[in-house]
């Protein structure tokens, strides 16, 4: 647990570190310095709201997308393989059977209605039955701004690039992802940090006249003029006006000791620095009115405004957002719909986006893998990556742009030089370009960028395994065991002559590798016709290139029994198996609601209260055809997005 607590500190800008809005808010009187520590009961009382429980310690490795979220099978549909009276039909639903457990950082996909028929191929989406949904939301929570978001609100209070940065917020990661409000907090080392940068920037605004935009040219030590100051000024910090509450006790400090007394700008200058560590600018508030006895909160304006536009854009509310928050439209689902619309034509929501596609298909790792056998330059990594944020950004934003694209589209964005590194002519020059590949020259869809052939692959080969387990986690959210502790992963050296596959085949011939390795072999052979750098080719080793796999489901953390495998004979097989799976869409849906919601940890939202969201979601995004856009602005449309559940006692 961290704790709020506030010290004198002698500030070594010469001038006095200033206490934080949070201390401001519950000392009597001001005091001269801040340790930043914000601890659960102190960052309730700060904020004034008791949210006890929204802000308990997350688990360490919590499933954000947690096992169940997704409702039950329907046991008696004819179709479902699992149907009672079919007592030799496999247990395809995803659903754990007795005294099968459950990985708690990866996650079940149970759909409600099944996926496939008892082969194993999918169904098409109309067959699949409508999702029960009720219109319960989440808990109420605070989440800590990331550092780009953080940085990026510094720069919007002051208008100016110039402002003082240093690293003093970290973004843990889950799964990929920065966004999780458990995991991000501010405590021991970091705190003094950052206090330090506020100080910084708090003399640098004071040294670069950056006073007087916020005092409208009122800058006499008199209250009316501090008063000004500090709710202009103050409203750009914390992303809604002050109360008259706050506005005194912050007034306080323009005569704190070791404060010039009569000077505007020494005093301008302590709240400033106090405002810029405050929880009102690192959190963001997402707890609607202080009545504790209700039972369900909506969010302000205001709380949405920042939920809106930090979501989208990495940005706090622009000025356009923050009137309309000022105005109360920010309620309906059409003004949500109208100031989302203008935020996602910004080049920041395209940046944002381009972040999740990279977190969800957990390509990152691409910058710092290590390769061998070719000359993979940073810039080449970074035009792979550029290939993948711009397509998921150019299926995204066109109206027809199914979430099934992602995975069948026959174009793909290149430049020249990864043009010719795939060899795969029609780029011609340094800017990424749409290109044609729908002569079947290049699986389609994100399986054939090669920031995830890349990334997930060995240092100078292929990796069935790497491949077929993002496939596994990231597409299907399937549940998998865990990997034996004691257990050499390594493989053997390559066998002069044989064949990335054969060398795999080798390895998992043999328990304990064999159990694991039937659930990834089968797929990440599919992906033999790319090496270990995202080119194609048709021999290894001399022998043609064997392709063939497939794609065994599963039952909970196993292989279903009796065993059942869709056959696949090559990626592009592959690729419309997952372009028209419901699995592929719950999951990348489930994603994408973490992304946006930041929330893992079941104590605090209960897997069968979440599922009344992730339905909403699926079911909004169905209802307008699966496209990419009708499930982000699904996210958006939930109740969740504006409204809130009493926190668990």
């Amino acid at each position: 647990m961290i704790g709020l607590s506030s010290t004198l500190r002698a500030s070594s800008k010469g001038s006095p570190a200033a206490p934080s809005l949070a201390a401001a808010s519950l000392a009597a009187q001001p005091r001269t310095g801040l340790a930043l520590a914000l601890s659960v009961a102190g960052l309730a009382l700060a904020l004034g709201s008791g949210c006890e429980s929204a802000l308990s310690d997350g688990t360490p490795g919590m499933n954000p997308f947690g096992p169940g979220n997704f409702g039950p099978a329907n046991p008696n549909d004819p179709l479902n393989p699992n149907n009672p009276s079919n007592p030799n039909a496999p247990n395809v639903s995803g659903v754990p059977g007795p005294g099968e457990a459950r990985n708690p950082t990866l996650s079940t996909i149970q759909n409600n209605g099944p996926t496939t028929d008892a082969n194993g191929a999918p169904l098409p989406t109309e067959m699949l039955m409508p999702l029960s949904q009720c219109d319960t939301p989440g808990p109420r929570q605070i989440r800590r701004l990331t550092s780009r978001q953080y940085r990026n609100s510094l720069v919007a209070v002051f208008g100016d690039q110039a402002v003082p940065d240093a690293p003093v917020l970290n973004d843990p990661s889950t799964l990929g992802y920065g966004v999780d409000a458990d995991d991000s907090l501010v405590q021991d080392l970091g705190a003094d940090a950052l206090m330090g940068l506020a100080e910084d920037i708090a003399v640098w605004a004071r040294e670069n006249g950056k006073i007087n935009q916020f005092a409208n040219g009122c800058n006499q030590n008199q209250q009316n003029c501090q008063d000004g100051f500090i709710r202009a000024f103050g409203q750009r910090v914390a992303r809604e006006p002050l109360s008259q509450q706050q506005v005194d006790r912050y007034r306080a400090l323009f005569s704190a000791p070791g404060v010039d007394a009569g000077s505007f700008d020494a005093g301008a200058e302590a709240v400033m620095a106090a405002m810029l560590q405050s929880p009102y600018i690192l959190y963001r508030r997402e707890l609607g009115p202080l009545d504790r006895n209700s039972q369900q909160y909506q969010l302000t304006d205001y709380e949405v405004a920042s939920e809106l536009s930090y979501f989208l854009t990495n940005n706090p509310p622009d000025a356009t957002l923050m009137q309309a928050a000022a105005d109360g439209r920010l309620k309906t689902p059409e003004q949500i719909d109208a100031e989302a619309a203008r935020l996602l034509a910004t080049p920041e929501a395209s940046q944002v986006m381009g972040q999740f596609v990279r977190a969800w298909v957990d390509v990152d790792r691409l910058l710092i893998k290590a390769k061998e056998g070719a000359d993979l330059t940073p810039e080449l990594k970074n035009a792979m990556l550029a290939e993948t944020e711009l397509f998921f950004n150019d299926v995204l934003g066109r109206p027809d742009g199914t979430i099934g694209e992602l995975f069948g589209a026959p174009y793909t964005f290149l430049n020249k030089s990864l043009s010719d590194f795939y060899g795969i002519p029609g780029a011609a020059g340094d800017a990424m370009e749409r290109v044609d590949i729908s002569d079947g020259r290049r699986v389609p869809g994100l399986l054939g960028h090669g920031s995830y052939l890349t990334a997930h692959a060995l240092a100078d080969n292929s990796s069935p395994v790497q491949r077929a387990f993002v496939v596994r986690e990231r597409f299907l959210c399937n549940d998998l065991p865990e990997v034996p502790t004691n257990l050499d992963t390594n493989l053997k050296p390559q066998i002069s002559g044989n064949t990335s596959r054969e060398r795999y085949a080798l390895h998992s011939s043999m328990e304990p590798c064999m159990s694991c390795h039937k659930l990834m072999d089968p797929i990440g052979f599919t992906f033999e016709n790319y090496d270990g750098f995202g080119r194609y080719r048709d021999t290894e080793a001399g022998k043609p290139v064997d392709s063939s796999g497939g794609v065994p489901l599963m039952s909970g953390r196993q292989l279903a029994q009796p065993e059942v495998t869709y056959p696949i004979s090559g990626l592009d097989e592959l690729a419309i198996y997952l372009s028209e799976l419901e699995d592929v869409r719950a999951c990348m849906i489930n994603n994408l609601s973490y992304f946006g919601y930041g929330i893992a940890n079941p104590a605090k939202w209960p897997n069968d209260a979440k599922v009344c969201t992730d339905n909403f979601i699926r079911q909004e995004a169905r209802d307008s055809g699966n496209t990419l856009k009708s499930a982000l602005m699904a996210v958006l449309h939930a109740p969740h997005f504006t409204s809130r559940v009493r926190d668990i006692d």
